[in-house]
């Protein structure tokens, strides 16, 4: 995966996201959160409920990575991946029957603590432990961070789409989920400006499209567009996580 901005930088996007994030969820009422969300199962109550359990999660790492320690990244869980997420899916199915104002200031109230969390560490800070997929750093859990906040805004299904994402956001989120990629087959994806990936090893399959549909699909969201691809049909692309892209 390649890093494309400075740690400090992605710490501002993760700001801004949340700030835009706790701007569109700031109204809703108890009748707007009861309503089936994008993602299979969940209301949109589920997705605000499951929005502290990973910010929550993801402080818990600063604090023990700033001290040199590893714990699960949710708790209840032992492996730092997919076992985890059996903890996950149970604080969120608890606390998705809270009422809308609960939920809601709980996203803001986390958000806002995380936020102060980031903006404390420095330079040396980024390497230390942490129970998380990538390179085990703190470091790859602030990229976490980025993708959880800009991709469960669209999932919120309140207006912001993935044509809204950053050039710099679905750079990151493809080479991020190079990992959907089948066995055996090389993603050649390319857009209309000649900007282009190689994902996988294997058989060519090219697919054309706009930056921000691109990431869409191989993050498992609707695209606001179309793709073209070299097989006549887009692959069937590894969605087990798409409750989730961290």
């Amino acid at each position: 995966m390649s890093d494309p901005e400075s740690p400090e930088e992605i710490v501002e996007r993760v700001r801004d996201a949340h700030a835009r994030e706790r701007r569109l969820i700031g109204a809703l009422a108890e009748e707007q959160i009861r309503v089936p969300s994008p993602l299979p199962g969940w209301s949109r109550a589920h997705l605000l409920a499951a929005r502290p359990t990973f910010l929550h999660a993801a402080l818990r790492q600063i604090d023990y990575g700033r001290a040199g320690r590893t714990t699960p990244f949710y708790r209840g869980g032992t492996d730092p991946r997919e076992a985890d997420r059996a903890g996950r899916d149970a604080e969120v199915e608890a606390n998705a029957a809270l009422p809308a104002e609960d939920l809601v200031q709980a996203v803001g109230a986390a958000t806002a603590v995380l936020d102060d969390a980031w903006s404390r560490l420095g330079p040396a800070d980024w390497a230390r432990p942490a129970r998380y997929r990538g390179r085990g750093m703190l470091l790859d859990v602030l990229f976490a961070s980025w993708r959880e906040s800009e991709v469960h805004m669209v999932d919120y299904d309140l207006g912001p789409r993935p044509a809204d994402w950053s050039a710099e956001f679905c750079s990151h989120l493809l080479d991020y989920l190079a990992r959907r990629v089948p066995k055996g087959m090389c993603l050649e994806l390319s857009t209309p400006d000649d900007r282009r990936w190689s994902l996988g090893r294997g058989e060519p399959v090219r697919v054309r499209g706009a930056l921000t549909d691109l990431a869409a699909w191989l993050g498992g969201r609707a695209l606001d567009g179309r793709l073209e691809c070299s097989t006549g049909e887009l692959p069937l692309i590894g969605h087990a996580a798409a409750r989730s892209v961290a």
